[in-house]
């Protein structure tokens, strides 16, 4: 797709279309100028009640002897609740519908003079626009040429010291939507072209276009450092389970974060095998996309940052091989675990994972896993963040709030380590069934964590998958954490 900005008065806007934004209870600066344009046909469609700018409405408008050929006008509801997150959904919509009316749309920013707080405007409605028009056709061969698609947009401006502001938070959308659409492919790509080795050739494509570090543990090298966790949980598949760990270091960055990612490529729930939903496990491994594609945008942002991400890429499988409910597992920092359930894997890898990312020394360590059904249906498609941290679970929910890609605090208190004691291990990867799933997972994985005061646990159980189409998230992978922590390392 390409994007650009350009200047130029708003009445003489040459593109098959010219997309409006405006509000329930007003008009905005855009709809009144281009209503006087057209001698008030704007203001008769609000007389009629056929478009009354209420969120994330829509209505074409087809104006032939114009520059502009058809006109979209989109709902953003009543003024004072509009927000970025509102100006995303909104531009999100005009994708979609928009793709269907014109290959080519321009969007108008209006600032009577001020070009203040326009990079983030531009970023907000671009970053709907990009994730709005995210379409996974790498499988289809049937109907492609019917595909309508949406080829480019530009932001139309109209004074010159608003051109900047507009190319940074263009640019900075397309980088930020980018690792999202890109965190989106590896998710929907089948398991059986998504394994642990593909993952490792990613990882390694990555590395190589931002110049990052990179070390691989393939199994020799997880025996030899104690991982027997992940080991035990890729017993069961004939592709090896390995460690992956990448280094983006800036020069000048200050603080080290670290960060965990569960990529468990395809989960059959092993032993305790699933019964529901088994085909969507391919999104196992959404923790370890999201931070594949955080890494991506903070390279390409040139962030002040040091980052290194460990991901465990495994498959849990079921074979003669694999490992059995009542096993006992040693991780690489000591701890023995009791496996009373196959299915619950995510955290047995992650828990080498932790140790190792614990050595590591960092300032702010946070693992970001599919780890729970529970954290569906305590959250639905927000993120769960459990720390004993109050100032990292604010600055989580802050970064998420502030990209829309939103995360909420559940409780993570002493308590809950009960849960998770075991009579023949030091611990067991399951709680009591039915009560505070999410947590009893986090305080599991705070068992192999060095320094929990510095660390954050992230359960995107729910947030990594929607079967509902939202207006900038499509139906399946939404690419969940990549805006998020992309934001927080910046803030950081």
């Amino acid at each position: 797709m390409v994007n650009t900005v350009l200047i130029g008065k708003l009445e003489q806007a040459t593109t098959p279309l010219l997309v409006l934004f405006t509000y329930e209870d007003q008009d905005s600066a855009e709809c009144k100028r281009i209503d006087k344009l057209l001698n008030g046909q704007l203001a008769a469609l609000r007389k009629a009640k056929e478009f009354e700018g209420k969120a994330l409405t829509v209505e074409t408008v087809r104006t032939e002897d114009r520059a502009f050929k058809k006109l979209l006008l989109v709902g953003l509801g009543k003024k004072k609740d509009v927000t970025l997150e509102t100006l995303r959904r909104a531009a999100g919509t005009a994708a979609k519908t928009g793709r269907e009316l014109a290959s080519e749309l321009t969007v108008p920013f209006l600032s009577a003079g001020k070009a203040k707080g326009l990079d983030v405007a531009v970023q907000a409605v671009a970053e709907g626009l990009l994730m709005g028009d995210y379409r996974f056709l790498k499988y289809k061969t049937q109907g492609l040429d019917e595909l309508k698609t949406l080829k480019g947009f530009t932001v139309l401006v109209e004074e010159k010291g608003q051109v900047k502001p507009a190319q940074q938070g263009l640019k900075r959308a397309e980088v930020i939507a980018g690792a999202v659409n890109y965190a989106r492919d590896l998710i929907t790509t089948p398991a059986g072209d998504m394994g642990p080795a593909v993952l490792e050739a990613e990882a390694r494509k990555l590395a190589k276009k931002h110049s990052l570090k990179l070390a691989v543990f393939q199994k020799e090298e997880l025996q030899k450092r104690g991982m027997g966790a992940i080991l035990a949980v890729g017993k069961g598949s004939p592709v090896t389970p390995r460690m992956i760990v990448l280094e983006y270091k800036a020069a000048g960055a200050k603080k080290h974060v670290a960060f965990c990612g569960k990529g468990v490529c395809f989960d059959s729930g092993g032993y305790n095998i699933k019964l529901h939903m088994m085909e969507q496990m391919k999104d196992d491994m959404g923790g370890a996309a999201a931070l594949l594609g955080m890494l991506d945008a903070l390279a390409t942002l040139k962030a002040k940052a040091h980052v290194t991400v460990v991901i465990g890429a495994v498959e849990n499988l079921v074979s003669g091989d694999a490992y059995k409910p009542g096993d006992v597992v040693k991780a690489s920092n000591g701890k023995t675990i009791e496996v009373l359930n196959t299915d619950a894997e995510g955290r047995v890898v992650l828990a080498d994972c932790l140790s190792y990312a614990s050595t590591l020394k960092p300032d702010t360590l946070i693992d970001i896993a599919t780890l729970t059904g529970a954290a569906m249906i305590a959250l639905g498609t927000v993120t769960g963040v459990l720390t004993p941290n109050d100032k990292l679970a604010a600055a989580v929910i802050a970064a998420g709030e502030e990209t829309g890609d939103r995360a909420w605090r559940l409780p993570l208190w002493d308590d809950h380590k009960e849960d998770v004691k075991s009579d023949l291990a030091d611990v067991k990867n399951i709680g009591y069934p039915m009560r505070a799933g999410v947590t009893a997972g986090a305080v599991f994985l705070q068992e192999f964590v060095e320094q929990p005061g510095k660390w954050a646990h992230l359960d995107i159980g729910g947030a990594v998958f929607d079967d509902r189409e939202r207006p900038y998230l499509p139906k399946g992978a939404t690419g969940a954490g990549v805006r998020l922590l992309t934001r927080l390392v910046e803030r950081l």
